[in-house]
């Protein structure tokens, strides 16, 4: 189970922690826990500012009475709980002032920027279990470094599987195989390490990451298969599109890994596509459920094999894009234009969401974050291969994402295009492969909302 920093905010958020704690009692546990809210980017702000000694002195204040409030809170006062808790905040903050330092000393490099965002989950997660033990529950602090072995990308580390399998058989498997129910295993979300010690981070949705790793891992080198991943969020699951564009948005109960790594990949913040690598190869299962509600017997997301084929599962839209169009004649039969755009953007770290291409070759469009765009375009230019052939154009556009078998048919295609008829709203670009179960499409910013209601209203009167 992971655990965000919303559910970990207070005393009454740890208390519902311990009611989940007796609902699954009979379950052997392994929480993964995220820092509270706030504070992963306080600690980045800290780093990036080191020479401001006064943002340094209140940046460490304010982290410092967060934890020490929630200690507060959940602790009696002079408990041996509450007096490790703070001893632990303490002794975690000295060794951040002691990293900043030596950030004013070498400069911030992506080795210091992880090893000083560590520390949000490194409080967050003992704090939790010091909790776990006033409530007089077996619980053992592990820190994911210890076990979670990682390439050595700081800022989004990707997990070394068999290093990782191998820490996990040695450090957890043989209590977990041994120990009683009331056991629980409380590790560190969001980090790991690389091959030489050093801390990394897991990027964004790393805590979930974290989870779904090691459920991946037990998987592997654990005798038990019957694993499951539940993420605590503060929504009731997966919607079908975001209530900010249509309030009566429905719930997805049931979805499979390949329908929900599309919808998350497009706009779905509760749930990042590479939390569902870890699971898929082995059908772990993921539950999204909502923190408030822990009871909750049906209104939740089950990720698993499992999904019906006969529905659209979901719209998700990509608000701020570019789409960069070049245009030749002389791109016609030649080959590797497309490997030298791709060269080009791989070279300067842009991502590219979306590819169109005409039959013919002579126009070649891709889309790329909006905030990427300047620099795709300068690359572009600055190429002599592109800048003395090629008409080069850019314009911000917004993408609609429609996820589900259901878009394989080409009836269902049929009523989007009719549905965006009504209000001649104009797409500049389609794109979806042979054997996706997702249809993108390219239309201008100010469309997006219209485009989205007329598309939601159309195809759920069939769902």
């Amino acid at each position: 189970m992971k655990f965000g920093g919303s559910c970990l905010q207070n005393e009454e958020a740890f208390n519902k922690i311990y009611e989940i704690t007796k609902i699954y009692e009979n379950e052997k546990k392994i929480y993964v826990a995220s820092a509270f809210n706030g504070i992963t980017d306080l600690l980045l702000n800290t780093a990036k500012n080191v020479n401001n000694e006064k943002q340094i002195d209140n940046n460490i204040a304010i982290i410092e009475k967060r934890h020490i409030d929630v200690i507060e809170e959940i602790f009696e006062e002079d408990s041996s709980h509450y007096i490790k808790a703070k001893d632990w905040v303490d002794k975690n903050l000295s060794e951040l002032e002691d990293i900043l330092e030596d950030i004013k000393e070498f400069g911030l490099e992506p080795y210091y920027v992880d090893y000083v965002s560590s520390f949000g989950e490194i409080l967050s997660t003992y704090i939790l279990n010091e909790f776990l033990h006033s409530k007089n529950l077996d619980s053992v602090y592990i820190p994911a470094n210890k076990v979670i072995i990682t390439d050595d990308n700081f800022s989004n580390a990707y997990p070394l599987y068999q290093l990782t399998n191998n820490r996990v058989k040695n450090k957890i498997i043989p209590l977990l195989e041994n120990m009683n129910k009331d056991f629980i295993f409380c590790v560190t979300g969001f980090i790991g390490r690389n091959k030489i010690g050093y801390i990394t981070t897991l990027g964004r949705g790393g805590s979930d990451y974290t989870a779904t790793i090691l459920a991946h891992s037990l998987y592997e080198v654990g005798k038990e298969k019957d694993i499951k991943v539940i993420l605590w969020k503060d929504v009731d699951g997966l919607l079908a599109i975001n209530p900010n564009y249509v309030p009566q948005a429905s719930l997805i109960k049931n979805i499979d890994y390949t329908e929900a790594k599309e919808i998350a990949n497009f706009g779905a913040k509760v749930l990042h596509p590479k939390c569902l690598e870890a699971l898929e190869k082995n059908k772990i299962p993921l539950e999204i459920r909502n923190f408030d509600n822990p009871d909750e017997k049906f209104n939740f997301t089950m990720v698993s094999e499992h999904s019906d084929k006969d529905q659209i599962k979901g719209i998700s839209a990509m608000e701020d894009a570019t789409i960069i169009t070049i245009t030749s004649g002389s791109m016609v039969d030649v080959p590797g234009v497309l490997a030298k755009i791709f060269k080009l953007m791989g070279k300067n770290k842009i991502s590219v969401s979306l590819v169109s291409q005409s039959a013919s070759e002579i126009s070649t469009s891709y889309v790329v974050k909006k905030e990427d765009a300047e620099k795709a375009i300068n690359a572009l230019k600055n190429s002599e291969y592109f800048d003395v052939f090629y008409r080069i154009k850019a314009e911000n556009v917004a993408i609609i994402n429609i996820t589900g078998s259901k878009i394989l048919e080409n009836k269902t295609k049929a009523k989007i295009f009719e549905a965006l008829d009504k209000q001649n709203i104009y797409v500049k670009a389609i794109s979806q492969s042979s054997d996706e179960l997702n249809l993108s499409i390219v239309i201008n910013q100010e469309n997006l909302i219209d485009a989205i209601k007329l598309i939601h209203n159309d195809l759920w009167e069939e769902n």
